[in-house]
């Protein structure tokens, strides 16, 4: 809760959820993208349609997804997210259809020469939203596409690093739950 004091009904603090599915508190859905530091990438100017696509369409107006896990925000960065083992990951395949239209000059008609540029107006852009491609493929996982990402020259090894402070590995939250609480000056009696 201290990494988004803005969450519904928490001005800090912090919550502990051991455990997955049954042998916890229930399953929890966790997605995300990620996109290029190069802000003419593809994946970067279509960015806003997967965040659209991913929370109204999928998430809400498909599966109903309705509710933040408490202390945590329904949608937001992932250094505003609690620590999770892993997340689901939607990437934007985009096909961009562009039309280069050369006019030569005419003398008779007293016109000069003349170029265009541009998306095709009526079949310019295909967006299809599809589980992310990650490294080693590892689909579908949001640390996965982004170490995919880092490989590729399209993010920093810093951000990499950050993204697996938050996404900790399967079978790995315990021991994150463990480490934090003798932070906060808790011991674990066994």
């Amino acid at each position: 809760m201290s990494r988004n004091k803005s969450s519904p009904g928490t001005d800090g603090g912090f919550a502990l959820y051991p455990g997955d599915n049954a042998a916890g508190e229930g399953s929890i859905h966790c997605h995300g993208l990620a996109w290029s530091n190069n802000p003419h990438h593809s994946e970067s100017r279509y960015k806003g349609n997967n965040i659209f696509y991913i929370s109204m369409y999928d998430h809400l107006y498909t599966r109903g997804y309705v509710r933040n896990v408490p202390g945590a925000p329904m949608c937001g960065c992932i250094d505003k997210m609690p620590v999770v083992s892993r997340s689901d990951c939607t990437q934007v395949d985009v096909t961009e259809l562009w039309v280069a239209t050369y006019t030569p000059a005419d003398s008779t008609a007293g016109t000069s020469a003349s170029f265009s540029f541009g998306l095709d107006p009526e079949n310019g852009v295909d967006i299809k939203f599809n589980a992310c491609q990650g490294a080693n493929n590892r689909n579908n996982d949001l640390e996965a596409y982004y170490k995919r990402l880092f490989l590729e020259g399209k993010a920093s090894a810093e951000e990499f690093s950050k993204i697996q402070q938050t996404l900790v590995g399967n079978g790995n939250c315990q021991q994150k739950i463990d480490e934090f609480v003798v932070t906060r000056g808790f011991e674990k009696i066994q």
